[in-house]
């Protein structure tokens, strides 16, 4: 759940993989993802977690001597995650200093890091903001625009949209879509994410939202055709794993609604899981 959840968020992943070591592993001895040793030195600091029925845990922060730092929920939103993550680094400084080699990426890459942890001066500082977006280039002017629809500027998204060049056409209409999507205008995501290149970069980002467009708009089959694509043409991605928890939530749309939480026990799911469970997919709630 978490890998459909806040893990397929992108500045969860980001700040993950800028400030933290991620691990993923199964705490059960005959699964596929388990790892003796991980288990060992989870085990030794919590020692709850040792038996043979345990129950779902949660994502734990640790130092690499074994400390548990923090504590965040199986069940976390990605927002939740996301600031619990963010509150780690704060309350230990110790461990939130920039990689030697971070000062040597490009000054949008550092972007990327500050928005991940939360700094938006950073982010004005190093690309000049809305007022300063004709120093930008294109490509930093497209994470601008990304930036607003995040923060919820959305005006100031879509004016720094139609300032990009003809070649960033596709990016232009997935975020426009995206803010569509914001809006709850479904019908007018659909043409722009359908048609967006198949070979392009967020072209897994793109089906699942068009997957989401259709149901929304009452399309419940062909919302799980395209979800059903998406996993064929892009395998093991942060967006099939979303795309998964869509499809078998909206095929088990009836016994979904009659509870809080979201298990796809007895389920054929897209990827072949079995047994993981959490809260409901929240792009699938009425609007």
């Amino acid at each position: 759940m978490l890998r459909s959840g806040p893990f397929s968020d992108e500045r969860v992943v980001g700040l993950l993989n800028a400030r933290f070591v991620p691990v993923y592993f199964d705490l059960g001895r005959g699964s596929p993802a388990a790892d003796k040793d991980a288990r060992n030195f989870v085990v030794k600091a919590r020692k709850e977690f040792g038996g043979r029925s345990v129950s779902t845990p949660p994502v734990l922060i640790m130092t690499p001597d074994g400390e548990v730092v923090a504590e965040i929920s199986n069940y976390a939103t990605e927002a939740e995650m996301l600031r619990g993550l963010r509150k780690v680094l704060k309350e230990h400084p110790e461990y939130a200093g920039e990689a030697a080699a971070e000062a040597k990426r490009s000054r949008l890459e550092q972007a990327r890091v500050q928005d991940c942890l939360g700094n938006e001066q950073q982010v004005t500082a190093l690309l000049g903001g809305v007022d300063g977006s004709a120093k930008c280039t294109a490509e930093e002017t497209l994470f601008l625009a990304q930036v607003a629809r995040r923060g919820g500027k959305h005006e100031d998204a879509a004016e720094l949209l139609d300032s990009l060049p003809a070649a960033l056409a596709s990016e232009v209409a997935i975020e426009k879509a995206l803010l569509s999507w914001i809006k709850g205008d479904f019908a007018a995501m659909v043409k722009p994410l359908t048609g967006y290149p198949k070979a392009g970069a967020r072209s897994a980002e793109a089906s699942y939202y068009a997957g989401l467009a259709q149901f929304h708009l009452g399309e419940s089959k062909q919302a799980r055709a395209t979800w059903k694509q998406l996993v064929k043409a892009h395998g093991d991605n942060r967006w099939s794993y979303r795309a998964d928890w869509a499809y078998t939530q909206a095929t088990n749309k009836r016994k979904a609604k009659q509870r809080r939480m979201f298990t796809t026990v007895g389920s054929k799911t897209l990827l072949g899981r079995h047994g993981y469970m959490g809260r409901q997919n929240p792009d699938l709630a009425e609007r």
